[in-house]
């Protein structure tokens, strides 16, 4: 796939280094992290709470390209948590990678959208992955993350898996050769067992905890200082963040087997 013509052959014009500036300045992300940025195509499965604000924090830090993948429409019980949308666009039961598409390229012109108005499948998921340098789980199925995770463990593309249900969440960066989810959970769990916003509930800052830190493990693959094996634990009720070590499962039904 064509790739964003800012790379580091090819560096952010004047008007983008100013634009970047404040990003750039810091220490740990710096001019490299904004080119390799720039030159990213990055998967977004899921166009909901994490998804829309993940695409906005991408858009706005000035990514290559973004595809962003949702099947569903934009709705009143959306908007607390999901910042993309407006009350125009629930009333009007738009597709949200439609509405987030269109105010995404309102705020950076220079982001390649690229939007799939379905879910991610078995049948699709080579198509919307293929290209891409990195994977972000943005959904709140289950299936559809054992999918992201085996596709992405066989084919070698780093993903972040995210979960969020009431205060708290998960976030787990998967590396070529480290652990993936389902060393975490090596069996499909029945879906009324999983967190799920309409069961559990979720407030708006436990998003964007979580989003902060998905966006934060994203770009530290992209700069290639990601490390595997860590597992974020987060609860924005008790403000708290904890990592722990998560060790490769020899008999897991996906990473084992490679």
């Amino acid at each position: 796939m064509k790739k964003n013509p800012a790379s580091p052959a090819n560096p952010v014009n004047p008007a983008s280094h100013a634009r970047y500036l404040r990003q750039a300045a810091v220490t740990a992300f710096g001019e490299g992290t904004q080119a390799a940025l720039a030159s990213a195509t990055i998967a977004i499965v899921g166009c909901g709470a994490l998804g829309s604000l993940l695409a906005e924090t991408f858009t706005r830090m000035g990514a290559g390209a973004l595809r962003i993948a949702d099947a569903d429409t934009v709705a009143l019980s959306n908007l607390h948590r999901q910042f993309l949308f407006t009350e125009a666009d629930a009333a009007a039961g738009i597709p949200k990678v439609i509405a987030g598409a269109d105010r995404l390229r309102q705020i950076n012109a220079d982001v390649k959208i690229e939007v799939l108005d379905a879910r991610v499948t078995a049948e699709n998921i080579d198509t919307f992955f293929t290209g891409a340098d990195v994977a972000l789980d943005a959904t709140d199925n289950v299936v559809t993350r054992f999918l992201i995770n085996d596709w992405c463990v066989r084919h070698r593309v780093p993903w972040v898996y995210a979960g969020v249900s009431g205060v708290s969440g998960l976030v787990l960066p998967v590396l070529p050769d480290g652990p993936c989810l389902r060393c975490l959970y090596p069996d499909l769990p029945p879906d009324g067992d999983t967190a799920h916003p309409d069961r559990n509930g979720i407030l708006p800052p436990t998003v964007t905890l979580a989003v902060s830190l998905q966006t934060a493990q994203t770009l530290r693959i992209l700069n290639r200082t990601a490390l595997p094996r860590i597992l974020i634990r987060l609860n924005v009720w008790d403000a708290s963040v904890q990592t722990v070590t998560l060790e490769r499962n020899p008999a897991c039904p996906c990473c084992g087997m490679c």
